[in-house]
Parts: structure tokens; C-alpha cells; sequence
């Protein structure tokens, strides 16, 4: 169940990566989710001279499985399940985006430094949607 949902969703990720649906300065940002599928000490060394070294196939199929299993680890196999197979790929690098998003207004929120409006209106936002249902850890 909860590998079928990951090779499901990399297949779909891995078409769109190959399909040029992606550019290849998208594909350049979700690099870091590559560096952390590496062994530290091989990412610590070696990063730099991926795209030298490593073939550019391999690298978007553990881009790929990356953003799979973060979606299904974190949402869970209905969520995934439940998106359309033909927009699976778009929902799930969105969803990495968002996740960079929220990361970074987490980051505000910890600093403590002062929020402009756009930053409080996506932190309202996400509460609302959320509400007393992610409050109470129902999913």
C-alpha cells in the first residue's frame, strides 16, 4: 500500500521530470532534496561535482522518489490516492514548493522578527485551513 503510492507518485514525477514539463533550472532547485538522499559524508564531498559526475537520469529518479515519499510519509496513502493520476506529478512538485513556503514562514514565526502582511495573511490562511481538525491530530 504505502510503497505502491510511492512508486506510483515517483513514476508520475519521474515522466513529468523527463518530459520537460520541468526546466531545467526548476529541476536545479530541487537539488537539495538529491543532497539529502546522499550519505552525509558522500554529500559533504562529493555534491559540488554532481552534475559532472552523476548521470542526469539518476538524478531525477531520486529527485523523483524523494518528493514521493515525502508526500506519502507526511500525507499519508489516501492523500496521494485521492489526486488525480493525471495531475499526481503537478500536485506533488507544488507540494514541495508549498512545503519551502511554510518552512519559511515557520522560520519568521521562530525568529520572533517583525511579519509583514503577505507573511501574516499565509500564516492565517494555513490556520484556517488546518483549524481544530489538525489541531486535534485527526487525519
Amino acid at each position: 500500500m504505502i510503497s505502491n503510492a510511492i512508486n506510483n507518485t515517483t513514476d508520475v514525477v519521474i515522466r513529468a521530470l523527463d518530459d520537460s514539463l520541468v526546466s531545467e533550472a526548476e529541476v536545479m532547485e530541487l537539488l537539495p532534496l538529491f543532497r539529502d538522499h546522499l550519505p552525509k559524508t558522500v554529500a559533504d564531498l562529493a555534491f559540488d561535482r554532481v552534475k559532472e559526475r552523476v548521470p542526469s537520469q539518476y538524478v531525477k529518479n531520486a529527485i523523483a522518489s524523494s518528493i514521493a515519499s515525502k508526500m506519502v510519509y507526511r500525507e499519508g496513502t489516501k492523500f496521494v490516492d485521492a489526486q488525480p493520476q493525471d495531475k499526481l506529478a503537478t500536485i506533488a512538485l507544488a507540494y514541495i514548493e508549498k512545503g519551502k513556503q511554510v518552512a519559511l514562514l515557520r522560520e519568521s514565526l521562530e525568529k520572533g522578527g517583525v511579519l509583514g502582511d503577505s507573511e501574516k495573511q499565509d500564516i492565517l490562511a494555513l490556520l484556517e485551513a488546518g483549524g481544530a481538525r489538525t489541531a486535534l491530530n485527526l487525519f
